[in-house]
């Protein structure tokens, strides 16, 4: 019985202290909620060891002071009283006791008793502030610091472009959305702005033909005739291209591109003989040849008859031979849509006309062609092939004079051209192929019924094609 009355007692004994210790540890876990727990955050600050006079007291002092806010390099102070920002104390200890509450009863005790951390918490700070005026401060800074794109300028002294300068515009509402998170948080208070990039106007046609007028005003009197065509995306420009113009030795390609047409078979040796000697020599006789031997079936004149409706079919109604080369007899008057024009006149031979516009086509068509395509296979199915057209490219390529196109660009570069000229007006038309891409030139000018000097259409062609050629390699 004793023994029984002395486990009683050792029961109560230690229930009791069990009792008195976790009284004394409530009192100490309620004192330790003077001060605000580990992992407790407010607004982003660490608030561990701290008592709610001393949290509030630094969340007046942090909302007191101005937002950093950085453009691309340029900081700006945003004050509290711009955007008529405010603390809201009340709500903001409202916030807190909530979260304390959360953390405590139970399941605080418990955590207290085995000396284990609480889950970390950040509690809101209530702060308000005017979406109106933060919205007015960010058009603000982006009427102060946005920056358009910059064009591109033509360089006629140099034959270049002034690159154009990239321009930055203020990203508002992402903006507004890395404000709306800084100017609540109590630490976060360095806002960077977000800012795009706005790439400057690419170098376009436009600005080319800018270039070439102004290198043009320089020569008064003269018509230039310029047609030219990026080969990549089918970019035209055209100065005076729809005017006629003596086709010159230029129409030497015309009759190279009927001679495979009328072919069905690779030239012999010695038609081989005549196309190298028309297209290297710019040689007449052989040319008339051609015509008359290939092209006409015997007769010159129904060569030319027979290339001018060719030269229709295909979509080019201002060219035309009238007579072969230098026929002395009188050529019948053959009307044209450039020649019928009443507002420019170059005056025309009317044994043989073009107009860039035309030459410019007919080039296309036969770099098309070189790579199995374009409008020469459709407009005559099974008269061309590719290789072909990558042989009359090639007999071009052969034809080196060292001056007019050739001589505006670099040494090296594979120009496919033909050129010619008379007394009053010079030509050149050519397929470049370059690193930045492959373009169609053609030139033509005249000093109508006067006297068209080498020393003045030589350089001036040149600066053309120079000024062309960097237009498509601006960092060559």
């Amino acid at each position: 019985m004793r023994r029984r009355n002395g486990a009683i007692i050792w029961l109560v004994g230690i229930a009791v202290l069990v009792l008195l210790v976790l009284a004394w540890q409530y009192v100490d876990y309620r004192a330790s909620r003077v001060t605000l727990p580990v992992g407790m955050t407010v607004a982003g600050l660490p608030v561990r060891g701290m008592t709610r006079e001393q949290v509030m007291a630094e969340l007046t002092r942090v909302y007191a002071e101005p937002v950093e806010v950085t453009y691309q390099d340029q900081p700006r102070l945003l004050s509290p009283d711009a955007i008529e920002l405010r603390l809201d104390p009340q709500q903001t200890e409202a916030n807190l006791d909530a979260a304390l509450a959360a953390q405590g009863g139970v399941e605080g005790f418990l955590a207290h008793l085995l000396r284990q951390d609480l889950e970390p918490v950040d509690v809101p700070a209530a702060v308000q502030y005017s979406g109106e005026r933060l919205d007015g401060f960010l058009a603000q800074v982006a009427q102060q610091y946005d920056r358009l794109p910059q064009d591109p300028l033509p360089r006629p002294e140099t034959l270049t472009f002034y690159p154009g300068q990239s321009g930055y515009a203020l990203d508002v509402p992402a903006s507004r959305a890395v404000l709306d998170t800084a100017l609540v948080s109590a630490v976060d208070r360095n806002v960077v702005l977000v800012v795009q990039e706005q790439p400057p106007p690419p170098v376009d046609m436009a600005l080319l033909e800018q270039m070439l007028r102004e290198i043009l005003e320089g020569h008064p009197g003269m018509i230039p005739g310029i047609f030219i065509k990026d080969l990549q995306n089918g970019d035209e420009l055209a100065i005076n291209a729809d005017v006629a113009y003596a086709g010159l030795s230029t129409l030497k390609i015309a009759i190279m591109v009927e001679t495979y047409r009328v072919l069905d078979q690779p030239p012999d040796v010695e038609q081989t003989k005549l196309l190298s000697e028309t297209m290297t020599l710019s040689g007449n006789f052989t040319a008339n040849l051609l015509l008359s031997q290939i092209v006409g079936n015997g007769d010159g004149y129904q060569g030319a008859e027979n290339l001018t409706a060719s030269m229709n079919h295909l979509g080019l109604p201002n060219t035309f031979l009238a007579a072969p080369y230098d026929a002395e007899t009188v050529p019948p008057v053959i009307v044209t849509p450039a020649n019928s024009r009443t507002d420019v006149t170059t005056y025309p031979d009317p044994y043989m006309q073009t107009t860039p516009l035309d030459m410019g086509l007919l080039m296309e068509m036969i770099y098309q062609c070189s790579q199995g395509g374009g409008t020469l296979m459709v407009a005559y199915p099974d008269a061309f092939t590719a290789e072909e057209c990558s042989q009359m490219i090639t007999w071009m390529s052969a034809n080196k004079i060292g001056g007019l196109i050739e001589a505006g660009v670099p040494l090296d570069t594979q120009v496919a051209h033909k050129h010619g000229w008379i007394s009053d007006t010079h030509g050149d038309s050519a397929i470049v192929f370059t690193p930045g891409g492959d373009f169609v030139l053609i030139v033509f000018l005249c000093r109508p019924l006067e006297w068209l000097v080498w020393e003045e259409a030589n350089p001036l062609m040149a600066q053309v094609a120079q000024a062309t050629y960097n237009y498509f390699n601006p960092s060559q």
